[in-house]
């Protein structure tokens, strides 16, 4: 990657900082939690305005924006980055690093490459012609500022591709409408846009005026209070089976979480899930991803590891009915949960198996990581949930950096594989895929999976980890919720230390067959 070529490509500093804005409006529809966006965009009305571009294996890049010119830089891991890089830029415009809290104004190797543009400037200057740890698909969003990469950039985000008409309108800085928000995300309103609209100081239009201010109070609720947001829900092509998928993040940061609840509808039963932490700046990983004993809700919990990082989790749960099926015999007769808990190790692992009579729609894990017979109870850490074969679910974690053996409990979600409704007989058709990271081995894989339009609903998500030293951790495992194909989005991360992997995500489905 020749920097010098990327720099005599930048667009000047205006019109960089309003392709930024857009992008970042872009992001917000599509994503509504603003923790898991690939692009922010942040406008106080005083100091420094920062944006920030996220790829999927984790690499950054960050753009300050300040009455001194303009500064973009990524970092390296602790250590691997160049000595003196900071050097280069000039000291007017540091205070952009400041007001962003960044790290490298106190580790002298952490930035790896840096471009600047100083006020009055008529040209990007750089600091070398080459530089490691940077994602050159990231600068192209920004050399290039068409539609059609803006669209590729998010497709290959979320999963799917936006309208490109809608991109091109949101590219050249129009006010949004509410059929063009709707259009990109059908579970987001235009008035929704609001305090993102204004962070951004995007243009909008005179409906959107009034609601700003009241809008902002939405974003703190009650703590007495809680909101499980539905994302998407769906029938099967038999018109009986109901799924839903829920979202529930946690209120505040903190370094451990333990059974965080995301909770289905009260006519529902609980029959898959999963968990998002964080993948940076140090990271915090999934130990739990599976369902509460009375099918009321999907259980989450996660921990930092060695390095402190406060977070806040988000839990996810799938919900499921059958029409002509009550609750109680849909939890009672028809669904069961095998729970199969591994040998002690540092490595566990173990498989729940598929009971005679049933499919396998489903399931998660349990890291017993504080299992009193643990004299170093530093952490045990989840790296495979998925299911094998079609005849059982299998999981694995492992001990990081440090020994710290423990056991590790599956959750086979299994459903009857055939069953009367009011007088019919219907059978179980079940649908299971994986897909690999592009790439190879890369050191935070992500990968995302849709279910085919075949008429299946989804019912469970899965990843794993290709086994490597010192190995990598699953930090997310959520169902899709771009509001059109339901599906499956897995991330993981190395820790630590340098450890490029593979990463698997896995979709489950059913859809209901008259025997």
């Amino acid at each position: 990657m020749n920097l010098h070529e990327v720099a005599r490509r930048m667009p000047g500093t205006a019109a960089l900082r309003d392709h930024c804005r857009s992008l970042a409006v872009l992001h917000a529809i599509l994503e509504p939690d603003a923790a898991r966006r690939r692009c922010t965009f942040a406008a106080p009305e005083t100091g420094p305005q920062t944006a920030q571009l996220l790829h999927r294996d984790g690499r950054w890049l960050r753009v300050g924006f300040s009455e001194a010119g303009a500064l973009l830089h990524w970092h390296q891991d602790p250590g691997q980055g160049r000595l003196r890089v900071l050097d280069d830029v000039p000291k007017v415009l540091w205070p952009i690093l400041g007001d962003a809290r960044c790290d490298c104004l106190e580790d002298p190797q952490l930035m790896a490459a840096a471009f600047w543009r100083e006020k009055g400037d008529d040209a990007w200057r750089v600091t070398d012609e080459s530089a490691p740890g940077g994602a050159p698909s990231l600068l192209r969003c920004l050399t290039d500022r068409s539609p059609e990469r803006a669209r590729r950039f998010a497709a290959k985000s979320y999963g799917t591709p936006p309208d490109l008409e809608a991109v091109r309108h949101l590219i050249d800085l129009r006010p949004p409408t509410g059929a063009l928000v709707a259009g990109l995300n059908p579970v987001r309103a235009l008035a929704d846009l609001g305090p993102d609209l204004a962070s951004t100081r995007y243009p909008f239009g005179p409906s959107l005026a009034s609601p700003l201010r009241p809008l902002r109070k939405t974003l703190l609720p009650s703590a007495k209070s809680r909101q499980d947001i539905e994302l998407f829900r769906r029938r099967d092509a038999s018109g009986l089976i109901t799924t839903a998928a829920f979202r529930y993040r946690a209120g505040h940061d903190q370094q451990h979480f333990t059974d965080l609840r995301a909770n289905v509808d009260s006519d529902m039963v609980a029959i898959g899930g999963g968990a998002t932490a964080v993948d940076s700046p140090h990271g915090a990983l999934l130990t739990a991803s599976y369902p509460a004993d009375d099918g009321s809700a999907w259980l989450a919990s996660s921990k930092d590891h060695n390095l402190p990082q406060p977070h806040r989790l988000t839990a996810f749960a799938i919900g499921m009915k059958i029409d002509g099926v009550s609750r109680e015999r849909l939890a009672g007769e028809l669904l069961t949960v095998v729970r199969t808990r591994s040998r002690y190790a540092a490595h566990p692992f173990v498989s729940a198996r598929v009971p005679d009579g049933h499919t396998l729609i489903g399931g998660g894990f349990r890291v017993n990581w504080q299992d009193p017979r643990g004299g170093n109870a530093e952490g045990n850490l989840a790296t495979a949930s998925f299911p094998r074969a079609g005849d059982a679910w299998t999981v694995r974690s492992k001990d990081h950096q440090v020994s710290s053996p423990c056991t590790i409990d599956a959750f086979g979600v299994c459903l009857k594989s055939s069953f009367v409704i009011e007088g019919a007989e219907y059978i179980v058709d079940a649908w299971t895929d994986f897909t690999e990271n592009e790439g190879g081995p890369v050191p935070h894989p992500s990968c995302a999976l849709p279910l085919p339009a075949s008429g299946h609903v989804l019912t469970g998500i899965g990843a794993e980890v290709l086994p490597t030293e010192p190995g990598s951790l699953l930090w997310q495992l959520e169902p899709t919720a771009d509001g059109t194909t339901p599906g499956v989005r897995s991330g993981a991360k190395h820790h630590g230390e340098w450890s490029p992997t593979t990463l698997c995500a896995w979709v489950s489905g059913i859809r209901l067959l008259r025997s």
